[in-house]
């Protein structure tokens, strides 16, 4: 993570566009003095007053802060459009509160996963995904490079599978409920159903299952 204060420091040094030069319906990023930069959009340009008039939406209603002459940090913003980026190595500015808005917006159309160059993010949804990890999702994805389709857990284990017969890791970490068993469940699941000769799908179910069985002995030895 990072601090409150490396993060304001890094926002003033890029911070250095003058206030006048901003014109009205540009995306801007803010703060206004609540700890955290916010997105937001110009919505008024007052030059003789010095003061520019933003908006954004604050717990899903929209809220206008009049910033005055060295207020506000004001830094453009790239529009995201409606779904963000699915790789946020394609982020124009890059900063803690871009990349939260960007997962932000993809959970909030349903979209879980988001690559950071080879790393896949996921946002546990805390409910089921219909249709997102059966037999046909893992055809879809098998033998396809990463970054080809949309980002999916499956594509990570794709790519662990393309790259056999080295020897793969695929590290899974987060927060506690943050998903990570059910995650290794589905990239077993996934290994299990493309892996040429593997049974049917009651011997697949069950190697599965033994793999995961052991979780309780790795996790006894620091594997949280």
């Amino acid at each position: 993570s990072i601090e409150t204060s490396s993060c304001q420091t890094c926002w003033l040094e890029f911070n250095n566009r003058s206030k006048m030069d901003w014109s009205t319906g540009d995306l801007v990023w803010f703060d206004p003095s609540i700890g955290h930069p916010l997105p937001g959009e110009i919505l008024e340009v007052h030059r003789a007053a010095q003061v520019i008039i933003v908006q954004a939406m604050i717990n899903g209603k929209n809220q206008t802060f009049t910033l005055g002459p060295g207020e506000g940090n004001l830094r453009s913003r790239q529009d995201l459009g409606k779904t963000g980026v699915e790789d946020m190595t394609q982020l124009e500015d890059l900063h803690e509160a871009s990349l939260l808005w960007n997962l932000k917006l993809r959970y909030d159309n349903g979209l879980i996963y988001t690559y950071a160059g080879s790393i896949l993010i996921a946002v546990n949804p805390y409910k089921m995904v219909a249709d997102a990890y059966g037999i046909e999702m893992a055809k879809t994805y098998s033998g396809k490079p990463l970054g080809a389709l949309p980002p999916h857990l499956f594509a990570i284990g794709s790519a662990a599978h393309a790259a056999l017969p080295s020897s793969q890791v695929v590290v899974i970490s987060g927060e506690s409920g943050s998903g990570k068993t059910e995650s290794t469940k589905l990239v077993m699941q996934y290994l299990a159903a493309v892996v040429p000769g593997g049974g049917s799908a009651v011997q697949q179910a069950v190697i599965t299952e033994q793999i995961l069985e052991a979780a309780p002995l790795l996790e006894a030895f620091g594997n949280a």
